[in-house]
């Protein structure tokens, strides 16, 4: 190696600043960049990629131990031993490619290390800068040897732009110089492919369609490297090649380098020739920054504004691990950054505090300043400070309307603590500022652990408020609950549709949500009922009397669309389908897109039907027809049938679950954050994923929702005791009795707890109303005595196969658990040919005998084969 103070002897001359390489590519032919960049490895390190160098240190240690004898002392003896004893495969002026080829023998060994180092990887605060400079056509082309999707991704989350992307020899040919659309050529291809170079061989030479795309883009630019060390051979030949020709690289070569790096011999003698100079830069970042600013522009962050990962990434620019703060410009837009962050901190209470209907005041300064900073403590569950500081601040006020304020986050804290007695006396104090306020008294009932005294509570706030529609309504909710786990003891159906009749004597408008909750009521009364006739009778009269009123409101329109997707008739299905259609065509677009949410769940149900002749076919027509219209297909709802379509009916789960990531950053994603982690779940290596995007969802998103997608995370881990935390934290938060028991029962299976799913199943079962609830407790109940060799109750498996027609999965179940594996293979079979998302499910599944999805899978490719 040269040592640097040699180097800055020799190249003194030809060092440039910042400052000048900005004023060079400031000048430009007309719009068209003069400069391309060219990234290497350390563009890369500030996203949390390892470089280069730390994993020679790691593969140098492990290599020695594998091949020598001797201890392994220090890194330099090391290298002396590999170029004595294997000079055959080990080039010390290029050991990341040497070792890289030793410690993986095969190309698909590679690429997979290689995803494994960059995926899930978030860009940088350069890369935002980088997108910017693009934007303002200072650049219009990156090469880069990198295998990551950093540039993509930042261009994806920060710029309407969409870039070429090139990481094949074949398709190069495509790219034109002249296109100002952003390109990125990657020379030594994708981690996504097999084909990607990274061993000494591979590296060695340019595919030939690549080097001459390189070679034309040269005649017409010149080259900044940031981050690149030059140990590539193909690409240092093509250079050298190039500095002897004339009419290449007129604009010249600007080799980055901070202070610290060394130079190889190979990269000392390229800077050495004309037309090549070198800048003294303090990482890839700060050089983005700096050339930013320099230029004029400034970071705007533009681009996709709901992105979750948009988010996670500015989280990152904030958080600031790398202390990329040191420099001025970073340091400047850091700033600013913060205060957007801020701002957007008090857009969200601005909108609180507007929900409101006591806030007829302007709140002081003072006060909105307390307000945000206490929700900061709240957020970061600093609950000591944040209620010391509340009840100085309570004392200090005069104003009930600010103290108000400062008691309902008193309220959060203790019910977030489960400290019931101290939220009930701040809850006395609310109510003592405006006895008549109903939202005050409503938030008290929200305070009662049982939901017995939560209905006890309303009831008695009746006469108090005996015209309020809310109370009304929300009591009736509250009962609902109650009788999901109880007997008709303390409140009656009755009960519910006279309180739910008398909300709308009040206002029998659409808009009452007392017509929701008849629906509701009417399929919870009948749940447990085999035969739907008395509740399909009741529930069409008043799906009538809604049509009635207005045959094109929202409430008709989703009564109507849930109520024909519950019925798994297809002719139900289809006719509601026709109907949503024809109203979607004369709506406004706001409104289509929530027809079209009830589309996507009609036309999800098809899944469900017997006969699936043609759905298949109905569900490509349907996403071909919508996803025009580019504004109201944009939502996760549709989406996220896309990505059902692709996996159920095509079997494509990598198509699906790119589409379940496009979810995860789209309007209306809170209100389906089940279906996404359903379905990115389906392969664990997801896992990450879905811990991120939980972790990124705002605090109004149902905890019971969060908390079961953490329990299904630790059953794909094996972290069975904890997630059976999970579930009891979920039932502490409200979670219905049914579908928890369901849950732990099988969380139980699992474990191979065997006795506790029997336990937990017969103390448990009669609470449960809905007759399919039941079937699916008796199932499991069932394999877990078979699993410990107790005679099974047969009666009851063969009254499931009666309640279900003998079809279903529940119905499959059965028949494995009766050891009638024809039919039970026979309805494996037809379910996975309906809806291959089954495949993923039922994989767990401790009912389903051992290997029955491997043989499935194993006689599908002989057929396949034979075909």
């Amino acid at each position: 190696m040269i040592e640097k103070r040699v180097m800055d002897e020799k190249l003194l001359i030809k060092k440039r600043s910042v400052k000048d390489l900005a004023d060079y590519i400031r000048i430009r032919s007309g719009v068209s960049p003069n400069y391309s960049l060219f990234l290497g490895a350390g563009a890369s390190v500030t996203s949390g990629i390892q470089t280069a160098h730390q994993l020679v240190q790691e593969w140098r240690k492990e290599i020695f131990c594998r091949l020598s004898h001797e201890p392994y002392t220090t890194e330099t003896k090391a290298r002396e031993w590999l170029a004595d004893k294997h000079p055959d495969w080990y080039d010390q002026n290029n050991e990341y490619s040497s070792l890289f080829e030793k410690k993986f023998d095969l190309p698909s060994q590679r690429r997979r290390f290689v995803e494994l180092q960059v995926d899930k990887k978030l860009p940088s605060i350069g890369y935002a800068y980088l997108v910017e400079l693009f934007e303002s056509n200072f650049f219009d082309t990156i090469f880069t040897t990198n295998f990551d999707d950093l540039i993509n991704e930042a261009f994806y989350q920060f710029s309407s732009d969409r870039p070429l992307l090139c990481a094949h020899d074949s398709s190069i040919n495509g790219i034109s110089v002249t296109s100002s659309r952003p390109k990125i050529i990657k020379l030594h291809g994708d981690y996504l492919f097999d084909s990607i170079k990274s061993s000494l061989k591979e590296t060695e030479s340019l595919e030939i369609n690549t080097r001459e795309k390189l070679i034309e883009f040269t005649k017409e630019y010149g080259l900044i490297f940031v981050g690149y060390a030059g140990n590539d051979n193909s690409i240092m030949e093509v250079l050298k090649y190039l500095l002897k020709q004339n009419d290449y690289l007129r604009n010249g070569i600007y080799w980055c380098k901070r202070k610290e790096d060394q130079v190889t011999p190979e990269l000392f003698k390229l800077l050495s020739q004309d037309k090549v100079y070198w800048v003294e830069i303090d990482g890839f970042d700060e050089l983005m920054a700096e050339l930013t600013h320099h230029l004029g522009t400034e970071l705007s962050l533009g681009g996709n504004q709901k992105s979750t990962k948009r988010e996670r990434m500015i989280n990152n620019f904030i958080k600031d691990d790398y202390n990329l703060i040191s420099n001025e410009f970073i340091k400047k837009d850091l700033a600013k950054i913060k205060k957007h962050t801020l701002t957007r901190d008090i857009s969200s209470l601005i909108n609180e505090l507007s929900q409101s209907d006591t806030d007829d005041q302007r709140i002081p300064e003072e006060d909105f300043k307390n307000l945000l900073f206490i929700d900061n403590l709240i957020r970061t569950k600093n609950y000591i400070s944040a209620e010391d500081k509340l009840n100085k601040l309570i004392i200090d006020t005069n104003d009930d309307n600010i103290k108000s304020k400062y008691l309902r986050r008193l309220i959060e804290i203790k019910e977030d603590q489960n400290d019931t007695k101290s939220a009930l006396e701040y809850s006395d104090k609310l109510i003592e500022l405006d006895e008549f306020n109903l939202n005050y008294n409503l938030a008290r009932s929200n305070i009662f652990p049982d939901i017995k005294d939560k209905i006890d509570y309303l009831e008695g706030l009746l006469d108090k408020f005996k015209y309020s529609i809310n109370l009304k309504n929300h009591l009736c909710r509250v009962s609902l609950s109650y009788l999901n786990i109880s007997d008709e003891n303390t409140i009656s159906f009755d009960r519910i549709h006279e309180l739910a009749d008398n909300s709308l004597k009040l206002n029998n408008g659409l808009d009452n949500r007392a017509w929701r909750i008849k629906y509701d009521a009417i399929k919870f009364e009948h749940a447990h009922n085999f035969n739907k006739e008395e509740r399909d009778k009741a529930i069409n009269e008043l799906i009538n009397k809604l049509k009635a009123i207005n045959p094109i409101h929202d409430t008709y329109l989703s009564i109507y669309a849930d109520f024909s997707s519950s019925s798994r008739k297809k002719e139900n299905i289809k006719s509601s389908i026709d109907y949503l259609s024809e109203v979607y065509r004369n709506s406004s677009r706001t409104k289509k897109k929530y027809i079209l949410k009830y589309l996507t769940q009609l036309h999800l149900s098809l899944f469900e039907v017997d006969d699936d002749d043609d759905t298949s076919k109905i569900m490509k027509d349907f996403i071909v027809k919508y996803e025009e219209d580019k504004y109201e297909s944009a939502i996760a709802p549709f989406i996220l049938f896309k990505a059902r379509y692709e996996i159920g009916c095509n079997k494509n789960i990598n198509g699906g679950i790119t589409l379940a990531k496009e979810a995860m950053d789209s309007p209306w994603r809170n209100n389906h954050i089940e279906s996404i982690a359903d379905i990115l779940l389906a392969e664990p290596e997801n896992i990450q994923v879905v811990e991120d995007f939980l972790d990124s969802l705002p605090r109004d998103v149902s905890e019971v929702t969060i908390l079961k997608i953490k329990s299904d995370i630790c059953n794909l881990r094996k972290e069975f005791d904890r997630s059976i935390e999970f579930l009891n934290e979920a039932r502490k938060k409200k979670w219905d009795l049914g579908s928890y028991i369901l849950a732990k029962s099988y969380t139980f299976l699992l474990k191979e707890e065997y006795e506790k799913a029997i336990e937990i199943t017969n103390e448990n079962i009669d609470k449960i109303k809905d007759y399919r609830e039941k079937d699916i407790l008796t199932i499991n109940r069932e394999t877990a005595k078979k699993k410990l060799g107790i005679d099974l109750k047969k009666n009851e498996i063969h009254s499931i196969l009666a309640h279900q027609r003998s079809k279903g999965y529940i119905s499959m179940c059965a028949f494995y658990l009766l050891d009638d594996h024809k039919r039970g293979n026979a309805l494996l079979h037809e379910l996975l040919e309906k809806d291959f998302m089954y495949y993923y499910r039922f994989s767990q599944w401790p009912a389903l005998p051992d290997n029955v999805i491997a043989e499935y899978r194993k006689t599908k490719l002989a057929n396949n084969k034979a075909a």
